[in-house]
């Protein structure tokens, strides 16, 4: 019988070398034509209030702000941006992972203005709209720059190289992809996966492995960039490091770094995130002005106003049964599995059980309940109340259950329309 291979972790965990050498290059490429200081000076940015203190408020003008913001951290100020909202109707299909369908996208460059676009939806998701700004951002500063490739496909890749070397390969590798659940309408859980870059996260999670050994990062800042990083990234990271520090090779060499002395000096993270109306920043914010704060979300609360509801007046019966019974069933299901080393008598707890639900069925009785029929609602009325304290309709009748509901409507319509 033949023996079997060893699981080579570096296989699953690290791109193939072919695809390490091309990575190593075209960062190498960047720090020829742009300089050494963003590869390994620039603050590696991550998503939250350090960062990007700005306000945000689910708006244009918010997302206006942060791609700013970020153009700022590519020391790109002078360029002034415009973005187009649209409707995910009018975009089309699902989210693309980059250009024209994605959470946010570069669309050109017309003399000094960066033009952008982005989704409605991504307005209403700032841990989605960061990295999309962040890559979108690099987009345009490779068209500032004339770093732009002809090959639509090549150039996309390549901006996912431009973003990590600029300093948000922290956002970018994070949200290479992400894996997550949400609740259906028939409240069971649903994955979900989101996608941004071309690039995978292996590639990238190599690539800021690169970075970070390049920069000679301290063991503290690496575990902040651990923490950002999903759990796949973050082993990706780990085994792209554990790599570096057993086999460095000739790898500084090939990235064209020139020694630590003559690095400069590493920009203040309080210049980079001034409020834009001070200093040179002040014109930026003059046309971008603050968005009003979104309205609130009030749900239930004067859903129904000026619209009729009806008394369900029932006895409180069932449920001070439901009560009672209940939790005696289940404690005593409980304790029943449970070692305690207690004998339990399953039918003198269910006795007990179906005894209080009796009791709950008899004093009910004598309890009325008097609720909202909108069952989103079921408010408890007053007697006196002729206006549902919470959804704000007209109480306009008295039904004995929530199922009447329809059909009281449909008599009280009949009712106007007869008397019209």
């Amino acid at each position: 019988m033949a023996e079997e291979e060893p699981w080579d972790v570096e296989k699953f965990l690290i791109p193939e070398e072919d695809e390490q050498r091309w990575l190593v290059d075209q960062l190498a490429a960047l720090v020829r034509a742009r300089g050494h200081e963003h590869f390994l000076l620039a603050p590696l940015v991550e998503a939250n209030e350090t960062f990007f203190p700005d306000p945000w408020n689910g708006g244009g003008p918010s997302m206006e702000r942060l791609i700013t913001r970020m153009l700022v951290y590519a020391d790109l100020e002078e360029a002034e941006i415009e973005v187009v909202v649209h409707p995910d109707d009018d975009v089309g299909g699902q989210v693309s992972p980059a250009g024209i369908g994605a959470p946010l996208w570069f669309v050109r460059r017309q003399g000094n203005t960066l033009h952008y676009a982005a989704r409605a939806s991504t307005l209403r998701d700032p841990d989605l709209a960061v990295p999309s700004a962040a890559r979108a951002a690099a987009e345009g500063w490779r068209r500032w720059h004339g770093l732009t490739q002809g090959n639509a496909v090549l150039e996309q890749r390549l901006v996912d190289i431009t973003a990590l070397y600029l300093g948000f390969g922290v956002l970018t590798t994070a949200a290479a992809v992400k894996h997550g659940a949400t609740r259906t309408d028939t409240f069971r859980m649903q994955r979900t996966k989101s996608q941004l870059g071309v690039l995978g996260p292996k590639a990238l999670s190599f690539a800021l492995g690169i970075q970070l050994f390049a920069r000679e990062t301290s063991v503290k800042e690496r575990r902040r960039i651990r923490k950002a990083l999903p759990s796949n990234q973050r082993g990706f990271l780990d085994e792209t490091l554990r790599l570096f520090s057993q086999a460095p090779g000739d790898l500084i060499e090939r990235l064209g770094i020139p020694p630590k002395d003559k690095w400069g000096e590493s920009p203040d993270l309080a210049d980079l995130t001034a409020p834009f109306a001070s200093g040179v920043f002040a014109k930026r914010e003059e046309a971008v002005p603050d968005a009003p704060p979104p309205p609130e979300d009030t749900g239930v609360v004067g859903m129904n106003e000026g619209k009729p509801v009806f008394r369900v007046r029932r006895s409180k019966a069932l449920r001070l049964a439901k009560m009672l019974a209940l939790p005696v069933a289940m404690l005593g299901m409980l304790a029943g599995r449970m070692n305690t080393g207690v004998e339990l008598d399953m039918g003198v707890i269910g006795m007990a059980a179906a005894g209080l639900g009796l009791l709950g069925l008899v004093v009910g009785r004598f309890l009325p309940d008097t609720r909202c029929s909108e069952p989103k609602c079921g408010t408890t009325f007053k007697d006196e109340d002729t206006v549902c304290p919470r959804c704000g309709g007209t109480i306009a009748g008295e039904i004995s259950h929530p199922k009447e509901r329809l059909a009281a409507e449909e008599a009280l319509a009949a009712e106007d329309d007869a008397a019209v």
